[in-house]
């Protein structure tokens, strides 16, 4: 319901001008509240009384409060008990006074007397028949009634007679959009947005011209009011999705904002300030404080404005001595076309302090003292009597919910380079650097936790890095994650328990490695609310990351019953509950049992949370198909991507080659649905980017030296970064790619499909995802150089070979890897390794450092540094040891800043990544046919199709350039080259590291062995006092994770068969032992239960000696032993393993290594059946006779097959390929060698002309197969 608003109840008193003194006395005298003066003093009362705090506000009232309020008891009580008495009174001295008859009837609607109002509502109209207030409270009373058409025509009317009627406007948009019955029942009906839109097209008709300038004075105060019609109508736009919906909605909202960021009374064409000159002003200053003054930067923008004194620029500007907004707005295109060069197509990355956004609108707006211009009639500076307007919140609030929807549809459309801003007559594409701009604009002029919050989002991703100045003047080194954690805590200054400030504070901290603090953090957010599911699944992260996994699982638990939905909780759920084995519940995949909610392995139970892990990537993974949809189209014509290609090759394609180009290009010019055909055009943009930088990088090194390995030691040649030129950086530009915004990826995990039930496809393709994110959040980055990362010179005779991990700790890989570094022929190659993680000080990392030619700890080194030292180290061969593993610096390599770069060690599959070249493997890791460029070549030797997807679709991967992980089939896996190690990929350290007890030079193999099994036996009786010395002991010592409910019944069934034998487990984590325990107890009974037996982790040294301690390991199938199989191998101890998956690495590597000591036929089987006859065999084939030796002691001593293969393990491991370090290192040079043979020469890019006109070994098999350093 409408009143008069407080600024105009006044204005109804009428002055008896005329009337004879003595009958205006009699008048008083007869009734004192006859007059004008007491009526609109007890009209002042009702409206007091009416717009109290504690009464229930009608709706479409717009009330405005006169005085102090007033807090009845009862607001009904007090509307019928002094509201109407006085209204009835004055209506009948003052039967003709509107606003008391409008105020009536506002009344009676609030008390439900509906009729009542209508009537008085009529009444004021038979007075006034243009009195619109009293329209659209008819209109807001037939609302009520039901009678929504006839309240619809009411609005109308009135906005016709005054388009600036705003709650007639705002009730008649209401009706629309969110539409109601009028009823009891408050029933939603369809929301009718064309008819709302063209009420806003009508009104936006009266107040606007076409540029956006106001034909109608309306008072600044007011202006928001048409801003919020501007708004509607873009959203609505928006919403309908019209073919120009974004653009048209942007155009609107921008108009919006025009309103108030110029003047409201203009003094010519220079103060026609646009919000986008206010965004771009906020560019060149944030650009200006990183820079600081007197420097190149500065001095170019400068120039670009049209500055020619550049010395005192900067500083005059950020002192605010300089009218940046005018310049910006005056600058020609030539400021946009620097701005763009700046940030290689975009806009400059700006990083901008909290500080520094709070002082713009004072830098913006200096000549209105900081405020908005639309607000003010005229520059304050101009008169300084003039008072600054009050603050305006309605249109502080209605910018800043503008800038911040403009904010979000660029930040969306960063998935397709569709959209752009106009900036002065040149598109800009969309980009983080753009959105952030409108973001900080938005925080400047309304500061919020939510905007704080949604800021420090965007931020934690940017990993530019700049020095900025603050508020003091000192220069301050920030980067994204610096600038979202002062975010999150200025949105928190605000709001100290906003929950999702404080959460995402938290996962910032986590990721920062500072646990304990994030944990403080989640327990803040989730006091705040208790059911927040993104606390509450990130808090589960966070324990679980700790090492208390049963601790994370009631965290996850609370998170799902908060939303179901939530995946990254359902997952973690899952992981959780892998981790300690705690399978009730889970399901499983048809034909290996599933699990119900008693843990009970029975036939069919679907609803498992594993089932709905599988579910959730499935989903995902399909979704993911919808990312950068049309931007090959938009990016190129398809004979700009021929003509990208060939520049890169530097050579015309032959006409085959061109053929399949066009084939695989063509299709993304047509229309068709990228999720029936399993396209990712987005992944496919940035694979190509990825391919092309690698041409140009080897094209470059041709061009610079020649198809030369090794330099000449008499003349070697100047590195080409030593004299860059423009004409080398426009030759061997780097291809950019487009703002498709950061791809999506699955919530599980690539390490967590180690002991998932996944598909194959599925497994590669979750690798694959994260592949395109690494490489993304790298490649766009601002400070990568124009051209691609030089190659390094060829030394003489010399490779240089760099190696990255963060994992050079007290950690297996180190564990491993240690004499490596060290081993390397150092006449044929130059090592270098690069520590991401700070020393522990352990012995493991000393040694590393101590033994290898150049060590550096780049811990604390921005990635841009790192890759930067790569590049000019010179590295040709540059070894990822991380993979996806935690911690492992991916980016790094997603940069190319070395020719060849390849994966070993650290992570058992594919990457499925641009960025990675070989694999390092063996045959029984990975078999030829599961790796997708031999596939290839066995397919083109038959003359079939040989796209990568291995299967017919109408539409398919027609180039050559890379192996689509996208491809169907289920029969591969890689999509790298591999390294063919001979043995094994697997480098061992033991028979440096591990203490031996030396033998004398005249004992005989039996006395050794004899000796062996003498300290085995005090070992057994160490480590298992209490269990008989007959007992047969199985084991596994992998971390409980890696055991799932197949193999657990499995060894359930071999304890069976061997009566008087137990199992061996690690307490790893300790929460599994009970869930391990319940389960063997449900399913053998609690006597075979009660013989799987745990004990503590022990450290490294002690596990080592103890290991000798079982008779037989039990490896694990879905994710097999790896470092553990080495351990228990160089203790003698043998282990059946079962190499399940054929295109599963992670199930294959136990295999691996127990073939590499040569009795692989006794360890290695094809079957679970096998897997459980071998085990029950050797088990039943040991016996063990006592005998007394010369000084009268008895010696235990064992016999059988069993006993044979252990002593065969134990006195042959120092001769076993599997412990010889050193020879591992000489195979893996040889494949390094050939590497870059094949680099140099190109017939590593199949199937182009070096390849094709090659005879070489790489003809036959893209692989490089190393022959043995002994052969």
């Amino acid at each position: 319901m409408s009143v008069l608003p407080s600024h105009e109840r006044s204005s109804h008193h009428v002055e008896s001008v005329g009337v004879p003194s003595q009958i205006t006395n009699h008048v008083y005298h007869t009734n004192p509240f006859a007059s004008a003066l007491a009526r609109d003093a007890l009209l002042s009362h009702a409206y007091r009384i009416y717009d109290a705090p504690a009464s229930p506000l009608p709706s479409g009232l717009s009330p405005a409060p006169t005085g102090p309020p007033i807090n009845p008891s009862s607001p009904g009580h007090a509307y019928t008990t002094q509201l109407l008495p006085l209204l009835i009174a004055l209506r009948t001295l003052h039967p003709h006074h509107l606003p008391t008859l409008l105020l009536f009837s506002c009344v009676l609607y609030a008390v439900g007397d509906f009729n009542g109002s209508l009537t008085l509502n009529s009444e004021i109209l038979h007075i006034d028949p243009n009195y619109v207030e009293a329209m659209s409270n008819i209109g807001t009373t037939l609302k009520a009634m039901g009678r929504s058409q006839e309240a619809e025509a009411w609005w109308w009317k009135a906005i016709r007679l005054r388009p600036v009627y705003w709650d007639a406007i705002d009730n008649l948009l209401g009706a629309l959009c969110l539409p109601s019955d009028g009823g009891s029942s408050g029933q939603l009906l369809q929301p009718r947005y064309e008819d709302a839109l063209f009420v806003c097209e009508f009104v936006q008709s009266q107040v606007l011209n076409a540029n956006g300038e106001l034909l109608t004075d309306i008072p600044p105060a007011q202006r928001h009011r048409v801003q919020n019609i501007l708004y509607t109508n873009g959203s609505l736009r928006y919403v309908l999705d019209r073919p120009d919906s974004r653009s048209s909605a942007i155009s609107l909202h921008l108009k919006a904002l025009d309103l108030l960021m110029r003047p409201s009374k203009l003094r010519g064409d220079s103060e026609v300030y646009n919000a986008v000159d206010v965004i771009v002003s906020i560019c060149v200053a944030g650009l200006l404080a990183s820079a600081g003054p007197n420097t190149p930067l500065a001095s170019e923008l400068a120039r670009a404005l049209g500055i020619s004194d550049s010395s005192r620029f900067s500083s005059r500007m950020l002192e605010q001595s300089f009218n940046v907004l005018d310049a910006v707005h005056n600058a020609g295109p030539r400021l946009i076309d620097t701005l763009l060069r700046m940030g290689g197509g975009l806009l400059p990355m700006t990083l901008l302090l909290p500080d520094q956004v709070s002082r713009l609108p004072s830098l913006l707006f200096a000549s209105y003292a900081g405020v908005l211009p639309g607000l003010c009639d005229k520059p304050i500076q101009d008169d300084p009597e003039i008072v600054p307007p009050p603050d305006a919140p309605h249109a502080r609030r209605m910018t800043s919910t503008v800038l911040l929807t403009l904010a979000r549809i660029f930040q969306q459309a960063s998935t397709t380079s569709h959209l752009t801003l106009s900036i002065k007559g040149t598109p800009v594409r969309a980009s983080t650097s753009l959105v952030l701009l409108f973001y900080y604009l938005a925080l400047a002029i309304l500061p919020s936790p939510a905007t704080c919050n949604n800021m420090g989002i965007i931020l934690s991703t940017v990993s530019v890095s700049t020095v900025t100045t603050d508020s003091h003047g000192q220069q301050e080194v920030v980067n994204g994650q610096v600038l979202a954690r002062a975010y999150y805590r200025k949105g928190l200054v605000q709001d100290n328990s906003h929950p999702h400030l404080l959460t995402n504070l938290g996962s910032l901290l986590k990721d920062q490695g500072k646990i304990d603090e994030a944990i403080q953090i989640y327990a803040k957010a989730i006091q705040a609310k208790p059911d927040f599911d993104v606390a509450l699944a990130n808090m589960g992260n966070a324990i679980k990351d700790m090492g208390r996994p049963q601790e994370s699982i009631a965290f996850y638990r609370r998170a799902v019953a908060a939303n179901p939905n939530f995946h990254e909780a359902v997952c973690g759920l899952a992981n959780a509950l892998s981790a300690v084995c705690d399978w009730r519940g889970r399901g499983g995949i048809p034909g290996e049992g599933q699990l119900d909610e008693e843990g009970r392995m029975i036939a069919s139970f679907p609803e498992g949370w594993m089932n709905k892990v599988i579910e959730i990537c499935n989903e995902q993974l399909l979704v993911g198909y919808s990312y950068g949809v049309g931007v090959i189209q938009a990016h190129s014509s398809l004979k700009q991507w021929l003509g990208t290609l060939e520049t890169a090759f530097g050579r015309p394609f032959r006409r085959g080659q061109r053929k399949r180009w066009m084939k695989m290009f063509q299709r993304f010019f047509t229309s068709f649905d990228r999720q029936e055909k399993r396209m990712n055009e987005g992944g496919t943009i940035i694979k190509l980017m990825e391919f092309v930088t690698r041409i140009t990088q080897w094209r470059w090194y041709i061009d610079a030296y020649g198809q030369q390995a090794y330099a000449s030691p008499h003349n070697p040649p100047i590195p080409v970064y030593e004299h860059l030129d423009d004409y080398e950086v426009q030759k061997y530009w780097r291809p950019r790619i487009p703002a498709l915004g950061t791809p999506p990826v699955p919530s599980v995990l690539p390490f967590h499909t180690f002991t998932y039930p996944l598909s194959s496809r599925t497994t590669r393709l979750i690798s694959y995802r994260n592949a395109l994110r690494i490489s993304y959040l790298t490649l766009t980055q601002s400070w990568l150089p124009a051209h691609v990362y030089p190659p390094p010179p060829p030394l003489p005779d010399k490779l240089k070979v760099g190696y990255v991990s963060n994992d050079l700790n007290n950690h297996p890989l180190a564990h491993l890897m240690q004499s490596v570094f060290g081993f390397h022929d150092k006449t044929k190659f130059q090592v270098y390794v690069y520590a991401t993680s700070q020393s522990d000080g352990s012995q493991y990392r000393q040694k590393i450092e101590e033994e290898s030619q150049h060590f550096l700890d780049v811990s604390n080194w921005s990635t841009r540094e790192i890759v930067e030292r790569i590049v000019m180290d010179g590295i040709h061969l540059l070894v990822n040891l991380g993979g996806y593993t935690k911690g492992a610096r991916n980016d790094i390599f997603a940069a190319r800043p070395a020719p060849i770069q390849l994966q070993s060690m650290g992570f058992a599959g594919t990457l499925a990544a641009g960025w990675c070249d070989y694999l390092v493997s063996d045959v029984i890791c990975c078999p030829p046919d599961t790796c997708a460029w031999d596939r290839w070549r066995a397919r083109r030797e038959k003359g079939d199709e040989t796209s990568h997807h291995f299967v017919e679709l109408d539409i398919e991967t027609h180039a050559d350039f890379e192996a689509d992980p996208e491809s169907l089939s289920e029969d591969w896996m890689y999509t790298e080259h591999m390294i063919y190690m001979p043995h094994t990929f697997f480098v061992t350290d033991h028979k440096q590291s591990v203490e031996i007890s030396t033998p004398a030079e005249s004992s005989s193999t039996s006395t050794v062995w004899d000796e062996e099994q003498d300290r085995r036996s005090l070992m057994r009786q160490k480590v298992f006092p209490h269990v008989d010395g007959d007992a047969f002991i199985f084991a596994n010592f992998n971390q409980l994770y890696k055991i799932d409910p197949l193999i657990l019944a499995s060894w359930l069934r071999i304890l069976a068969h061997v009566p008087k034998s137990i199992l061996w487990l690690l307490r790893f984590p300790p929460a599994g032992e009970d869930h391990i325990t319940r389960t063997a107890e449900l399913w053998a009974g609690p006597e075979v239960a009660s013989r799987v037996v745990f004990t503590d982790v022990a450290p490294k040294d002690e596990h080592l000696r103890r290991t000798r301690v079982a008779d037989l390991v039990l490896d694990t199938v879905d994710c097999s032993a790896h470092t553990i199989a080495a351990d228990v191998l160089w203790a003698g101890t043998p282990i059946i393993t079962w190499p399940k998956y054929r295109t599963k690495m992670c199930s294959r590597v136990g295999a691996s290594i127990a073939c590499a000591t040569g009795f692989g036929d006794h360890m290695v089987v094809d079957s679970l059946e096998e897997y459980e006859a071998r085990a029950i065999r050797y088990a039943q084939s040991v016996s063990y006779e006592v005998i007394q030796d010369d000084s009268g002691e008895t010696r235990r001593r064992g016999k059988g097959d069993l006993m044979e293969l252990r002593r065969n393990l134990y006195l042959g491991r120092k001769d076993m390929p599997l412990f010889d370090t050193v020879r591992w290192t000489r195979n893996l040079e040889k494949g390094l060698a050939e590497a870059w043979r094949r680099w140099i020469t190109g017939t590593c890019f199949e199937p182009y002309d070096e390849w094709e006109a090659c005879d070489g070994p790489e003809k036959k098999s893209g692989s490089i197969w190393v022959k043995d350093e002994r052969q």
